[in-house]
Protein backbone atom coordinates (compact mmCIF):
# COMPACT_ATOMS: atom_id res chain seq x y z
CA UNK A 1 0.00 0.00 0.00
CA UNK A 2 1.09 3.23 -1.01
CA UNK A 3 1.75 6.18 1.87
CA UNK A 4 -0.48 9.38 0.84
CA UNK A 5 1.01 12.24 1.42
CA UNK A 6 -0.72 15.73 1.12
CA UNK A 7 0.54 18.75 -1.68
CA UNK A 8 -0.72 21.97 0.15
CA UNK A 9 -0.92 24.94 -1.57
CA UNK A 10 1.36 23.37 -4.69
CA UNK A 11 1.48 25.74 -7.90
CA UNK A 12 0.66 22.77 -9.83
CA UNK A 13 -2.22 20.13 -8.88
CA UNK A 14 -0.20 17.13 -7.46
CA UNK A 15 -0.85 13.85 -6.66
CA UNK A 16 -1.08 12.93 -3.30
CA UNK A 17 0.05 9.33 -3.77
CA UNK A 18 2.78 10.05 -6.08
CA UNK A 19 3.92 13.14 -6.13
CA UNK A 20 3.34 13.65 -10.13
CA UNK A 21 2.64 17.14 -10.82
CA UNK A 22 -0.08 18.14 -13.42
CA UNK A 23 1.25 20.88 -15.95
CA UNK A 24 -0.66 23.63 -16.71
CA UNK A 25 -3.50 23.17 -13.93
CA UNK A 26 -4.40 26.48 -14.69
CA UNK A 27 -6.52 24.99 -17.81
CA UNK A 28 -8.98 22.48 -15.94
CA UNK A 29 -12.28 24.12 -15.97
CA UNK A 30 -13.71 23.02 -13.07
CA UNK A 31 -10.67 25.06 -10.59
CA UNK A 32 -11.41 28.69 -11.73
CA UNK A 33 -12.21 30.22 -8.01
CA UNK A 34 -10.64 30.05 -5.44
CA UNK A 35 -12.73 26.81 -3.36
CA UNK A 36 -13.34 25.12 -6.43
CA UNK A 37 -13.11 21.34 -5.73
CA UNK A 38 -13.32 18.56 -8.24
CA UNK A 39 -12.04 14.86 -8.47
CA UNK A 40 -9.27 13.71 -10.66
CA UNK A 41 -7.25 10.90 -11.37
CA UNK A 42 -3.48 10.66 -11.74
CA UNK A 43 -2.21 10.40 -15.23
CA UNK A 44 0.88 8.77 -14.25
CA UNK A 45 -0.43 5.94 -10.98
CA UNK A 46 -3.92 6.01 -12.21
CA UNK A 47 -5.47 6.68 -8.59
CA UNK A 48 -8.06 9.18 -7.75
CA UNK A 49 -7.88 11.99 -5.43
CA UNK A 50 -9.54 14.91 -4.52
CA UNK A 51 -8.33 18.60 -5.34
CA UNK A 52 -9.41 22.09 -4.36
CA UNK A 53 -8.10 25.37 -5.75
CA UNK A 54 -6.41 27.83 -3.77
CA UNK A 55 -6.70 31.80 -4.97
CA UNK A 56 -4.37 34.15 -3.87
CA UNK A 57 -5.13 37.86 -4.22
CA UNK A 58 -2.63 40.96 -4.64
CA UNK A 59 -3.69 44.55 -5.05
CA UNK A 60 -1.85 47.66 -6.72
CA UNK A 61 -2.21 51.09 -6.00
CA UNK A 62 -0.77 54.00 -7.58
CA UNK A 63 -1.34 57.80 -6.92
CA UNK A 64 -4.11 59.96 -8.61
CA UNK A 65 -3.02 62.35 -11.12
CA UNK A 66 -2.84 66.04 -9.45
CA UNK A 67 -4.15 67.89 -12.02
CA UNK A 68 -7.47 66.22 -11.71
CA UNK A 69 -7.63 63.88 -8.64
CA UNK A 70 -8.48 61.09 -11.09
CA UNK A 71 -6.59 57.78 -12.75
CA UNK A 72 -3.57 59.08 -15.12
CA UNK A 73 -4.35 59.23 -18.35
CA UNK A 74 -0.94 57.45 -19.91
CA UNK A 75 0.81 57.96 -22.93
CA UNK A 76 3.69 55.25 -23.52
CA UNK A 77 6.45 55.88 -25.36
CA UNK A 78 9.74 53.47 -26.15
CA UNK A 79 12.43 55.31 -28.43
CA UNK A 80 16.59 54.81 -28.88
CA UNK A 81 19.12 57.06 -28.42
CA UNK A 82 21.04 57.99 -32.13
CA UNK A 83 24.81 58.89 -30.22
CA UNK A 84 24.46 55.25 -28.28
CA UNK A 85 21.37 53.25 -29.33
CA UNK A 86 20.50 52.98 -25.43
CA UNK A 87 17.00 52.09 -25.03
CA UNK A 88 14.70 54.45 -23.26
CA UNK A 89 10.98 53.45 -22.73
CA UNK A 90 8.22 54.78 -20.23
CA UNK A 91 4.64 56.47 -19.80
CA UNK A 92 3.71 59.89 -19.29
CA UNK A 93 0.51 61.85 -17.61
CA UNK A 94 -1.11 63.60 -20.53
CA UNK A 95 -3.26 65.69 -17.88
CA UNK A 96 -0.37 66.53 -15.19
CA UNK A 97 2.68 65.69 -17.46
CA UNK A 98 4.38 62.99 -14.62
CA UNK A 99 6.45 60.93 -15.85
CA UNK A 100 7.94 57.06 -14.61
CA UNK A 101 10.39 55.22 -16.67
CA UNK A 102 10.91 51.30 -17.30
CA UNK A 103 6.93 50.70 -17.59
CA UNK A 104 5.53 49.83 -20.85
CA UNK A 105 1.77 49.08 -22.00
CA UNK A 106 2.26 45.20 -22.07
CA UNK A 107 3.32 45.58 -18.40
CA UNK A 108 -0.24 46.92 -17.75
CA UNK A 109 -2.04 44.49 -20.09
CA UNK A 110 0.00 41.13 -18.42
CA UNK A 111 -1.05 42.77 -14.84
CA UNK A 112 -4.15 43.05 -15.69
CA UNK A 113 -4.29 39.46 -17.63
CA UNK A 114 -3.16 38.09 -14.54
CA UNK A 115 -5.51 39.94 -12.09
CA UNK A 116 -8.55 38.60 -14.18
CA UNK A 117 -7.11 35.39 -13.98
CA UNK A 118 -6.85 34.83 -10.21
CA UNK A 119 -9.78 37.23 -9.78
CA UNK A 120 -12.23 35.89 -12.56
CA UNK A 121 -12.86 39.85 -13.86
CA UNK A 122 -10.83 42.43 -15.52
CA UNK A 123 -9.32 45.04 -12.99
CA UNK A 124 -9.52 48.32 -14.78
Amino acid sequence: MSKEIEAFQTAEVTCPYCSFEFSDSWEFGSLRSDGDSDEMECDECGKKFYVRCNLEISYTSSGLCKENNKKHNWEYFDFSSEDDGKRCYGRKCLTCGKYEFDKTKEDEEVHKSVSKNKEGKSVA
